[in-house]
């Protein structure tokens, strides 16, 4: 048996389809190991060191909200029970319900701070049972200044007849309630829950996923070349 190359319009369509697999395949393992990079970088603007009161409020005389996103802060002040809100479509855990919303003010503060306090799973599209919390709290918090943007197909913030939010637009809310509002979302730690269930990640999927992804991708690239090498070689007998 001698080993001898494939007729070249076969070898031509089997290489074509090839390229573009294996580009397709290695442009994918390039977009998950560039995604990797980008949470590994939202991730170190995480801060572990945490800020008292008095030490956020200096810090706001020097910088921005948005200067001081991924800063954990404990905070004392009082939680606006008239002002909560419950935003819509969470899942937590393969549950589904609500994240509890509330303006927060801080003494020494001039603008209310918009609190994430927590996830509730709910039934249906019915309302959370009242609410029952004390109004002064102090609350461990980390500040999400950046990477608000978000995407939906709901028209209005708020649904109507209800207090379910669609989705988190300050301004919508400073005039709704007609307070000035940092354009920061603060989420609260598990550590200082108070009526739901903090789960705030700084990023959905891992680093190490995004390189797992990247390397699945990059060996299917590898095996398409391969296949594509072999398949265009062919063995046919010797003739005498």
């Amino acid at each position: 048996m001698a080993l001898i190359k494939a007729l070249p319009w076969q070898a031509i369509i089997i290489w074509l389809v090839c390229i573009t697999v294996v580009t397709t395949c290695l442009g994918l393992s390039y977009w998950q190991f560039s995604r990797a990079k980008e949470k590994q970088l939202q991730l170190d603007e995480f801060s572990q060191v945490e800020l008292t009161s008095f030490e956020f409020i200096q810090a706001l005389q020097n910088r921005s909200i948005e200067g001081l996103h991924g800063q954990a802060v404990s905070l004392m002040g009082r939680l606006e029970k008239q002002y909560t809100w419950f935003l819509d479509n969470r899942i937590v855990d393969g549950r589904v319900g609500v994240d509890v919303i509330s303006l927060f003010k801080v003494a020494g503060l001039e603008k209310y701070l918009l609190v994430n306090l927590g996830f509730i799973p709910l039934q249906g599209r019915g309302q959370p049972e009242k609410l029952s919390f004390d109004e002064i709290q102090n609350l461990n918090l980390v500040i999400k200044s950046r990477h608000l943007e978000h995407f939906t197909l709901a028209k209005s913030a708020l649904e109507a007849h209800s207090q379910r939010l669609q989705f988190i637009d300050h301004l919508y809310l400073s005039n709704l309630t007609g307070k000035d509002i940092y354009p920061a979302i603060f989420y609260q730690l598990p550590d200082s829950a108070v009526i739901a269930e903090p789960h705030y990640q700084p990023v959905v999927m891992s680093p190490e996923k995004h390189h797992a992804y990247a390397l699945q991708w990059f060996l299917i690239a590898v095996a398409a070349a391969f296949i594509a090498f072999k398949a265009t070689r062919t063995e046919v007998p010797n003739e005498a």
